[in-house]
C-alpha cells in the first residue's frame, strides 16, 4: 500500500499533531502559568541575512494564538529581535496583527498582558558571526546586533514574566519587557 508522509510542518503531520496536543494539554493545565515555545529557525524577522521559514509562521502561529502561547524563542538569525505581541494574520501572513505598541501616554510599551498574543524573540547572539540588520519590520519592537543573552524570570508570585537582553561585553541591558497574566 502506498501512503504519503506529510512534511513535518504541514497541518495534520505527526509533528503538527504532537505540537497541537502538547499545547492543548499545557493550556488547560491549572499548574502551568506560562507557555513558551522554542525552535531554531524563525517565523518573523526584520530585513537581515536570512529569510523567514514561512511554513513555521503559517503552521505554528495560529496554534500559538489558539492555545495562548506567551513567548516564542527563536534563533538562526545571528542578531537580537523582539516583536510586539501579535496575532496571526491569515489574510496576509507577512503582516501579523500587532495588538499593542504604545501605552496610554503614547510611550513605546514594554509591558504587556498575556492576552495580547505571543511575543516572538530571536536570540541568535551566542557567538557565531553576527548578521547586520538592514531595516526594521513594523512588528519589531526592539532589535540589536551584538553578542548577548536573554534572561527570563518569572516574578510577582508567578504572575509576571520578566525578560532582559544583556549585551555580554559590558552587561548592559539592551532590551527589556514584561508580560503579566491577564486574569483568566
Amino acid at each position: 500500500s502506498h501512503h504519503t508522509i506529510k512534511a513535518p510542518l504541514t497541518e495534520g503531520s505527526e509533528q503538527y499533531k504532537f505540537i497541537e496536543n502538547d499545547l492543548a494539554k499545557a493550556s488547560t493545565d491549572p499548574n502551568i502559568d506560562w507557555i513558551v515555545a522554542v525552535y531554531h529557525k524563525f517565523a518573523y524577522t526584520s530585513p537581515s541575512t536570512l529569510g523567514t521559514v514561512d511554513e513555521l509562521r503559517k503552521t505554528l502561529h495560529p496554534l500559538f494564538d489558539k492555545y495562548g502561547v506567551d513567548l516564542v524563542l527563536e534563533g538562526h538569525q545571528h542578531n537580537y529581535q523582539r516583536s510586539y505581541p501579535m496575532k496571526y494574520n491569515s489574510d496576509n501572513p507577512n503582516h501579523p496583527i500587532i495588538t499593542t505598541t504604545r501605552d496610554s501616554n503614547n510611550n513605546k510599551k514594554n509591558s504587556y498582558t498575556s492576552s495580547e498574543g505571543p511575543i516572538f524573540v530571536t536570540v541568535g547572539t551566542g557567538g557565531a558571526t553576527l548578521f547586520n540588520l538592514t531595516g526594521k519590520a513594523p512588528y519589531i519592537a526592539s532589535q540589536h546586533v551584538g553578542y548577548g543573552i536573554l534572561n527570563v524570570d518569572v516574578i510577582n508570585n508567578g504572575k509576571t514574566l520578566s525578560a532582559k537582553f544583556y549585551e555580554d561585553v559590558d552587561g548592559i541591558v539592551k532590551d527589556q519587557f514584561t508580560i503579566t497574566k491577564s486574569n483568566r
